[in-house]
């Protein structure tokens, strides 16, 4: 099998959060080669007594894969933590790599990966705690403002509609949340300005394209504030 290009993230396995049970990973993602099938460098990455999981989340195929890596690797240099790890704090690392791939290398071809059992495992205990995060903590403020919502499990947050506006509020590192804005009406520097400490965020998928702002990696405080800013203003 010719070289793979692939994207990995690590996640707390089991074993590690016995330790601490609210732990969770921080936002990092692998960009590396593989000359084995995807799956396989997987199991290769999990090794026998890691505390970590490595799940890869894209591969590709069918294209000079190390001369992309290194094409990425210096893209994101400024985000390397180390090697081939990157700190992906806005998560919009997994759709910038595949924007650009589609962009400037169509020929690629994806690879559907089956996760490891092991990681599955993980995943679903991250899933888990996180699901309950946003009901033990955002669920009872998001009521309390008589917002209407709906937690979407497979997007592992709640999304709810303020004016003219879709959010999305997620919760994935620690005591950390995202909230991510939508509109078809209003511009990129209208959501700036309705939603405090929000920045801007480029489009990279079809969904993408009303896309407008993200307040990424904030305190639910900070959120709800800004929240209840817009809230207030508009009713002023």
């Amino acid at each position: 099998m010719q070289n793979t290009l692939y994207i990995a993230e690590p996640i707390f396995s089991e074993l590690l959060q016995k330790y601490d049970s609210e732990a969770s990973f921080p936002p990092i993602k692998k960009i590396g080669i593989t000359t084995d099938h995807p799956e396989r460098r997987e199991k290769e990455l999990l090794g026998t007594i890691s505390p970590v999981k490595i799940s890869i989340i894209k591969a590709w195929t069918g294209v000079d894969a190390r001369s992309i890596e290194a094409m990425l690797h210096t893209i994101l240099d400024n985000s390397r933590l180390d090697g081939e790890y990157f700190w992906d704090g806005n998560e919009t690392l997994v759709d910038a790599v595949t924007n650009f791939i589609k962009t400037y290398h169509s020929d690629a071809v994806e690879i559907t990966i089956d996760d490891d059992p092991d990681v599955k495992a993980a995943s679903a205990s991250v899933n888990k705690k996180n699901s309950r995060r946003i009901y033990e903590e955002v669920v009872p403020e998001l009521e309390e403002l008589k917002i209407k919502y709906n937690v979407t499990k497979n997007e592992k947050g709640v999304r709810f509609k303020l004016g003219d506006y879709q959010l999305h509020m997620s919760g994935k590192t620690g005591d950390r949340y995202t909230l991510t804005i939508w509109s078809k009406n209003k511009t990129t520097e209208e959501a700036l300005e309705d939603f405090p400490s929000s920045q801007e965020l480029s489009a990279n998928s079809t969904e993408d394209s009303n896309r407008r702002a993200r307040i990424p990696m904030a305190s639910l405080v900070s959120i709800l504030a800004s929240l209840k800013e817009f809230m207030g203003n508009k009713n002023a």
